[in-house]
């Protein structure tokens, strides 16, 4: 790929915004999976584990019809029923039920509501007129929970047919268990899906089932628990991975006595102390390595983001040139408007390394060179339509070259987490960049700008863009070229990955592990005792 290659100036097939644009996220994606496995981004209440189980088990017994479309329709009316009954309870309480699937639709159903038996068989069979509750074909259950429920053990195949079954001792548990703690309620929810029509006064009687009403002394809840931390025979290495990353957000929470949020989290395992500076207590080595893995995790995604910022950096050069520059013209313009000589940097990579004032720790926020500090900078660049300040993309050259400074001591356990490091490697991650760089030590930094402009960033981007063009008809380029000139097509800047943490957390509060205050006795008891 020695010059930017030709793209079309039109497409037949799907345009979208540049989601990766420079293909960079894929791996950090992959290590935040094998950290946490079971759980995912839109997994967001534990209580379907048990719902999807036990619906899976009366299914079986009750219609004996192994039909998936038959199963896809009883899927969807127990998920229509469900948001109803979810929606139907927050208009009526104080508490707010969250995570619920398809709870848009349902509260815009009971506003249209003018008396009688709503029917939501019409908007949940497949190939109903009515508006649907979600357009996914399997719902939630197919788009987000059944890969989930598999990955855990919670259900299984079949060897008769292509459905998804229950476990023979998770899966069979759970659905006990639900179904216990269902009681007459679950009966009255089997019945009403199977007529498809309910009443505001049958919804208010289905509430015992929603997301939050877990009781916090039941059999039902020890069961996620077990599932959830590892606990039932035969557990594999994913089992223990969820077990190693729930242990440690619950130390997490226990060192600084509150609760915590998605966000913050991923920064106190990445710093393995909290904001202080004081450090999680991780006498465990398994629990260390793992919380390694989330200091590997978060250095990638903020080298990503970085990245990402110099790429918003060239597009908002390209915006007023509606002609178009070539590669060099862009590239020239680029560097003059980043003010690298008012920048007060030494003169080649290495230096720049060596050089950058060292903070106290990663989470001073107060110190201008701190990972946390040079984030927030990098992410000022937005993704949007507005111009990027020069200070986002300084601070996110000077975080480069803070993560570079960090890994050091570390790289071979930072490639491996990644993947591998080759600096040329097809697949890339943050683990590639630093090998990249380690190559340019001794380049002074105007000249190392322009071989990361063009070769790491516009020729990565058009390379990514065209491979999703092949291979997923998915229309990504965010410039196009013409008669040798770049032009701008549309805008991406930095945006974190999200790993799965923030379901995570819910889940914990689910089993009442944790609540507003931090980690209930129970939750204590479990943090200490791993």
């Amino acid at each position: 790929m020695n010059d930017l290659m030709a793209v079309p100036e039109w497409t037949q097939v799907r345009q979208k915004s540049g989601l990766d644009p420079l293909g960079l996220q894929a791996a950090s994606v992959r290590l935040y999976q094998a950290l946490l496995p079971g759980i995912s981004n839109v997994t967001l209440r534990t209580r379907y584990y048990g719902l999807y189980t036990w619906l899976s088990e009366q299914y079986a017994k009750r219609n004996h019809d192994a039909d998936p479309e038959a199963w896809k329709r009883t899927v969807r009316r127990a998920e229509a029923l469900y948001a109803l009954t979810a929606a139907r309870a927050n208009l009526e309480g104080e508490h707010q039920e969250t995570g619920v699937a398809g709870v848009l639709w349902a509260q815009r159903r009971l506003a249209q509501h003018q008396g009688g038996a709503i029917d939501f068989a019409a908007h949940a069979d497949p190939g109903a007129d009515a508006t649907p509750y979600l357009q996914q074909a399997w719902g939630a259950f197919g788009a987000a929970y059944e890969s989930q429920l598999r990955e855990a053990g919670v259900l299984g195949g079949a060897e008769a047919h292509s459905l998804s079954v229950p476990t023979e001792i998770i899966g069979d548990n759970f659905s006990g268990v639900f179904a216990r703690a269902a009681g007459e309620t679950g009966e009255k929810f089997l019945k009403i899906v199977k007529a498809g029509r309910v009443s505001l006064n049958a919804l208010d009687e289905l509430a015992p089932i929603l997301p939050s009403r877990i009781h916090a002394q039941s059999h039902e809840r020890d069961a996620y628990e077990r599932m959830l931390f590892a606990g039932y025979p035969d557990a594999t290495e994913n089992d223990h991975a969820r077990r190693k990353t729930l242990t440690l957000v619950l130390r997490v929470i226990q060192l600084l006595g509150e609760d915590v949020e998605a966000g913050d989290m991923r920064w106190l395992l990445y710093a393995g102390h909290d904001w202080e500076g004081k450090s999680i207590d991780i006498p465990e080595p398994e629990l260390e390595t793992q919380r390694r893995g989330w200091w590997a995790y978060q250095a990638g995604d903020l080298g990503r983001m970085a990245y990402e910022a110099l790429l918003k950096w060239l597009l908002d050069t390209l915006e007023p040139h509606q002609s178009g520059l070539a590669t060099d013209q862009l590239i020239d313009a680029a560097l003059d408007r980043l003010e690298v000589t008012q920048a007060g940097w030494p003169k080649t990579w290495s230096d720049l390394v060596a050089a950058l004032p060292k903070a106290g720790h990663c989470l001073a926020s107060d110190e201008p060179t701190s990972e946390l500090a040079l984030s927030w900078d990098v992410l000022e660049a937005g993704t949007d339509e507005r111009q990027a300040p020069v200070r986002s993309a300084q601070a996110a050259i000077e975080l480069m070259a803070v993560l570079s400074r960090q890994c050091a001591d570390h790289r071979q356990f930072f490639a491996n987490q990644h993947g591998g490091d080759h600096p040329d490697a097809p697949g890339r991650s943050f683990a590639n960049e630093l090998s990249f760089l380690d190559g340019q030590a001794g380049t002074p930094i105007p000249d190392l700008l322009r071989l990361i402009f063009k070769k790491r960033i516009l020729q990565r981007h058009l390379w990514v863009a065209m491979r999703k063009l092949q291979y997923q008809r998915d229309y990504t380029f965010l410039v196009e070229t013409h008669d040798g000139r770049l032009r701008l097509r549309a805008k991406d800047g930095p945006v974190a990955t999200n790993p799965r943490l923030g379901p995570a957390l819910t889940f914990l509060k689910d089993i009442h592990l944790v609540d507003e205050n931090g980690l209930t006795k129970r939750g204590n008891r479990l943090a200490s005792a791993a």
